[in-house]
């Protein structure tokens, strides 16, 4: 034997030596136990377990339905709500609300032309938006808490509701030129008072969040 070689066999028996007697039971990972169940399954008669694809599509149909009910049940993109009469007003309340505060910002996507926005206040529980052309016509834009109560002067015009991509706009005229659109959506209430006609109204109301 030669010095390589006893010098292999010394490091051998040393190595020999920090093997324990008594081996402690492998613990296997999940992801072994996973494969190793996927390996038995193609040994056995040399078939697998798969989905046709018709149950696929029908299995991802049915999550994407999940998905969109649970997200309508934490945030109904609308809200109920009721609407009391009294003499000379009404008033606009949701059925269900909580004491939510507004997210800091409102976004508006159309405004009629010649009009620039001259005051913006924000606090916890509303944000306030005013515009102004040169004529010294002004548009309101009011986000609001979900519990706000909204109330308007009804005493001699008129309430209609338009609905338009599932959200309600309730619209109230008073036949002198005055103009209100109230509507909720995303849990928040919203208005828009003004001296503009119900189309330009509308018009702004689809683009506010």
């Amino acid at each position: 034997m030669n010095n390589f070689e006893k010098a292999c066999e010394m490091s051998l028996n040393d190595w020999l030596a920090t093997i324990p007697e008594i081996v402690p039971e492998a613990e296997y990972t999940k992801n072994h136990e996973k494969w190793k169940r996927k390996l038995f399954n193609k040994m056995r008669d040399n078939r697998y377990h798969r989905f046709t694809t018709k149950t696929v599509k029908v299995l991802m149909i049915a999550a994407v339905l999940s998905a969109l009910l649970l997200t309508a049940f934490v945030i109904p993109s609308s809200r109920e709500y009721i609407i009391d009469n009294f003499d000379i007003f009404s008033r606009y309340q949701l059925t269900e609300s909580n004491d939510n505060s507004v997210n800091g910002e409102i976004t508006v996507g159309y405004i009629p032309e010649g009009f620039e926005k001259i005051n913006e206040y924000v606090s916890s529980k509303n944000i306030f938006l005013d515009y102004e052309n040169s004529s010294g016509t002004i548009i309101n834009i009011i986000k609001s808490s979900s519990a706000n109560k909204v109330e308007f002067d009804t005493e001699a015009g008129i309430i209609d509701n338009i609905i338009i991509n599932d959200t309600t706009y309730t619209f109230y005229d008073d036949e002198t030129d005055y103009n209100c659109i109230v509507w909720n959506k995303n849990d928040y209430v919203y208005q828009i008072h003004s001296t503009v006609s119900k189309g330009e109204l509308l018009k702004i109301a689809e683009t506010v969040k």
